[in-house]
């Protein structure tokens, strides 16, 4: 007969073996992006604890020759607590009075820094936190940085998925964003505003505010240069094949609507992390490319730049945001470059504009980074926020879409032209880009915005 004690160390010994079983199922629904259970709750990376004062912290990533400004990240978390069941919020949605939580993924190390993005998205739920927050509802931001690893990215949205995030919202995450549909509609999670990739426009549960028309409206506004005789392109190619596959007839479709042809060899694509656009600049030079369209990165325009200054080449050049980015050296040989662009520049934006520029200034002080990223960040917040606010008390998943699909089409105002939403799968809302043309290092006004309905993606 067994005495008391045995009794205890048979109980205890049975309690480790079920604690090491629960141990290895957690460590392997970790790995994948499978449906998120309610008690789980993964601990890849460790986020400081948000509090009043913004956090930003300096990056690994190497400064480009002549750049100004400097990489930070910004990386909080409202985490740290166990998660009790449903996370307080879910399909179900999230009962009165209880904070609304938002995930987002923004690179901001690696090969490239969307840290401005992270920073206007956080000061404008600063701001609406301080004002007492939507519907009685505080807003918790939890933000991460993918380092442009998707691997990374995916273990990260899973993490904040099985933590009880309500929405995910304001992604800038171009490799993680690549293959996150089929994961947010397994999930049935809401992505409100991202950076934009591939089926991201055509899921019910994404929608992204920055415009995908750039190729077709950049190589329309360079074949409409009347100097260009001989377009060229240069883009940075991503993950998905199909996506560089629908730039490149983009931009193709886009030179021919402008009058003129863009033959298969003048379309250069790059990968992210190319250190020198010499070859580049050889290539068009002695084709006689004459104009040239680029949609590149930061880094990449100042290593463009310098290849284009050693070889004497400057051909009319229409560029993406990112040119004017406080990180790209300005200087008399980027004089007159013509910038495309979804939003309105910030240098000459109205008053909504001024308030972004004004509130990160006022929470990040010198780390401040003011730029078309950081306006993105901050019109995917602004875009949610109006959203839950027209929500009411029914603050679930399902009433988030079917808000998203109700919003006016000017609730965008002061950033863009007016926005397409309706209900399906064809979440499409941005289809307009202007053109401005560089002065003394900023943007001024040269052409409106120009629309098309126009879709190579699909």
């Amino acid at each position: 007969m067994l005495s008391d004690r045995d009794r205890l160390l048979a109980a205890l010994f049975a309690l480790q073996l079920l604690a090491i079983f629960v141990f290895g199922i957690v460590l392997v629904n970790g790995t994948d992006l499978g449906p998120a259970t309610s008690t789980t709750r993964q601990t890849l990376l460790a986020a400081p604890t948000l509090s009043a004062a913004p956090t930003a912290q300096a990056t690994g990533r190497a400064a480009t020759a002549g750049s100004q400004g400097q990489a930070s990240t910004t990386t909080v978390s409202s985490g740290g607590g166990a998660v009790s069941p449903g996370g307080g919020s879910g399909p179900a949605g999230v009962a009165k009075g209880r904070p609304i939580k938002i995930g987002a993924i923004v690179s901001q190390t690696g090969a490239i820094n969307f840290a401005a993005s992270a920073q206007g998205t956080k000061a404008y739920l600063d701001l609406v936190n301080a004002q007492g927050g939507v519907n009685g509802h505080r807003l918790e931001l939890d933000l991460r940085d993918d380092q442009l690893d998707p691997s990374r990215g995916r273990q990260q949205a899973q993490q904040l998925l099985a933590e009880g995030v309500f929405t995910f919202a304001a992604w800038n995450a171009p490799q993680t964003e690549a293959a996150i549909v089929p994961f947010l509609e397994q999930n049935k999670i809401p992505l409100i505003g991202s950076y934009g990739v591939g089926d991201e426009y055509h899921s019910r549960w994404a929608y992204a505010f920055q415009s995908h028309h750039y190729g077709f409206e950049m190589g329309r506004f360079l074949a409409q240069e009347g100097a260009v005789k001989h377009p060229g392109v240069v883009f940075i190619s991503g993950a998905s094949a199909k996506a560089n596959d629908a730039q490149v007839r983009a931009f193709t479709a886009g030179v021919k609507a402008g009058g003129k042809n863009l033959a298969p060899g003048d379309v250069v694509q790059v990968d992210v992390t190319k250190v020198s656009y010499d070859d580049v600049v050889t290539q068009f030079r002695l084709g006689g490319v004459d104009g040239i369209a680029t949609l590149i990165d930061q880094t990449a325009y100042n290593r463009l730049q310098q290849s284009m200054d050693r070889q004497a080449y400057h051909p009319v050049h229409v560029a993406d945001p990112l040119f004017t980015d406080p990180t790209v050296t300005q200087s008399s040989s980027t004089e007159g470059t013509l910038v495309a662009s979804d939003l309105m520049p910030v240098d000459t934006g109205g008053p909504e504009v001024q308030q972004y520029v004004s509130s990160v200034r006022k929470a990040f002080g010198a780390r401040a980074q003011i730029s078309y990223l950081g306006e993105a960040g901050w019109l995917d917040a602004k875009l949610l926020v109006e959203a839950l606010r027209r929500m009411g008390n029914d603050i679930s998943r399902d009433n988030l879409l079917r808000t998203m699909d109700s919003l006016p089409a000017d609730v965008g105002r002061g950033f863009t032209r007016q926005l397409h939403f309706g209900p399906g799968t064809d979440h499409d809302p941005n289809r307009c880009l202007n053109l401005t043309k560089v002065v003394h290092g900023t943007s001024t006004t040269y052409k409106d915005f120009a629309c098309d309905e126009e879709n190579f993606d699909r």
